[in-house]
């Protein structure tokens, strides 16, 4: 029975890997809300079944179902993954089969140790398997012994055991052309070479949970500042004189197993926490600030200080996060500090569907912005109406946002946002509406795998509609067209040649158009 039995763990082992014995098998960590912690953990998370029925992906039909239970009953060395499967369909290689056989022989030699009834017969089988896999055993040996020597030296050296350094180094060869600002004078167009620098410092004390810290310096003069108008802006900007400072600091983690959470103290945007579309991939790094993010909600001008959330996974494909920012929060003076100051609130609701090649988000917030406060109403991206049609009056906005992303083959996707915004004074002496709207294409592997060619086309925001405000409707509509080849070297090198054009800058057809050409090279590791 034994040999017949060992003759069918053979066949298991070659033909399918059906039979999976005491072994370690790498087990990857949890995926964190950012990012994935990379395979490197070996765990054994199996556990000893007692009876074959344990396992609820093996049948009594199944055709090494005898077998297991036979090896279950009389010598208790099968284990089953900690969801009770068996996985009989993975594969395993010689070794992994090697120090399974041992587990099984090992427990018979206690067997016989206690006396137990052994037939002559199983222990020439068990004589002659350790001498075929005394080779195999050995190296198994050597390569553990190895890979503790290795982990200890690791241990000994790393930066730190629960966090993980991560860098961005964004560069800009960058140029910016046209007649004449919105307000007559000359377009700054030298060409400019420029960067900005990101540290994440990405904790984690569960596996489960993430403490970002993130410090940044920069010196990228803004289109937006060569041009005369916001609706310029460039994605992944940002200019601090080179100095550095802590620009993100906030703790994500786990309340349940669809529940998590987050606390931030600094620098956390509406975009850290509310998804705009999971599929949209390679549209977040557009040249444009504009065509990147709808603005009227996920770089709403009200984030950027502490906040709080909570994030739900009501279905595998539907997910609601809720949120709380606060701008000043560290200000005691009246008007500002956590409640009393700017803020926004809302909720951003996303559904996936058709296996995640169509995805939705709905989105609203809530905001007020104290008298003089310098904030932009309508983001960073707006007309110059649009951004502070009040005159700096104490106001109130609620914003309502809708994003769409289609793959309509592998590599072809549609997509884009409308952003809508209802804003009026707190005395209720003025009153304004905001749109804003883009589309685009993508075409991902282009000519590598990993690079993309993205077409994106939309009105920045726009006041359309006011009564009592200090200016007047935009009189005409601002249209930005981005167009950009992102072509990735590897996995951390990407070069993006490509450029954006704004038409009718700041609402107006009487201003000329302006272009902005650039060269961008970005380094993640």
């Amino acid at each position: 029975m034994f040999n017949r039995v060992v003759n069918l763990l053979f066949m298991g082992a070659t033909i399918s890997g059906v039979v999976l014995l005491n072994c370690d098998r790498p087990k990857g960590m949890t995926l964190l809300r950012a990012q994935a912690i990379p395979m490197t953990n070996y765990q054994n998370d199996l556990g000893q079944v007692t009876n074959v029925n344990q396992l609820r992906d093996v049948a009594p039909t199944d055709w090494a179902y005898e077998a297991l239970r036979s090896l279950v009953d009389r010598y208790g060395c099968i284990s089953g993954f900690p969801n009770q499967t068996h996985r009989g369909s993975q594969p395993l290689t010689r070794y992994e089969f090697a120090a399974g056989l041992n587990s099984c022989l090992n427990q018979i030699e206690r067997l016989i140790a206690g006396s137990e009834s052994v037939s002559a017969e199983d222990l020439a089988t068990v004589e002659r398997l350790s001498q075929e896999f005394e080779a195999e055993l050995a190296t198994l040996g050597g390569r553990v012994a190895q890979l503790e020597s290795r982990t200890a030296v690791l241990e000994d050296s790393s930066f730190s055991t629960t966090t993980k350094l991560n860098a961005e180094i964004v560069n800009y060869v960058l140029g910016t052309f046209g007649d004449e600002k919105p307000d007559g004078s000359d377009v700054d167009d030298e060409i400019t070479f420029s960067s900005r620098v990101r540290l994440y410092f990405d904790s984690s004390f569960t596996g489960e949970d993430q403490l970002r810290v993130m410090l940044q310096a920069a010196n990228i003069t803004s289109p937006a500042e060569s041009g005369g108008t916001n609706s310029l802006a460039l994605n992944l900007e940002g200019d601090n004189d080179n100095n550095v400072e802590l620009s993100d600091l906030y703790y994500t983690f786990p309340v349940t197993e669809r529940i998590s959470a987050l606390v931030g103290a600094n620098g956390v945007d509406v975009d850290d926490f509310f998804d705009v579309v999971p599929t949209m991939g390679v549209a977040y790094d557009t040249l444009s600030l504009f065509s990147a993010y709808n603005n009227l909600i996920y770089d709403n001008a009200n984030g950027g200080g502490a906040a709080v959330g909570v994030d739900f996974d009501i279905l595998d494909t539907v997910n609601l996060a809720v949120g709380y920012w606060a701008t000043n929060p560290a200000d005691p003076t009246s008007g500002n500090g956590l409640f009393n100051g700017n803020y926004a609130a809302g909720a951003n609701l996303n559904l996936s569907l058709l296996e995640e090649r169509l995805n939705f988000a709905l989105a609203y917030l809530r905001t007020y912005q104290g008298a003089g406060s310098d904030y932009d109403l309508a983001g960073f991206v707006g007309t110059e109406a649009a951004t502070d049609p009040f005159d700096d009056q104490a106001n109130s906005a609620n914003n309502y946002g809708l994003a769409a992303s289609y793959r309509i083959l592998e590599q072809l996707s549609l997509g884009g946002y409308a952003g809508y915004t209802t804003a009026s004074t707190i005395d209720d002496t003025a009153d304004a509406d905001i749109l804003n709207w883009s589309a685009y294409v993508t075409y991902s592997d282009f000519l590598k795998e990993g690079s993309a060619a993205i077409v994106s086309f939309g009105q920045p925001p726009t006041l359309i509609d006011s009564e009592g405000t200090a200016v007047a409707d935009d009189p005409d509509t601002p249209y930005l067209l981005n167009v950009e080849y992102q072509y990735n070297f590897s996995d951390n090198i990407q070069f993006t040649p490509g450029g954006y054009a704004l038409f009718n800058p700041n609402g107006d057809s009487e201003n000329d158009t302006i272009y902005v050409g650039t060269l961008r090279t970005v380094f993640r590791f």
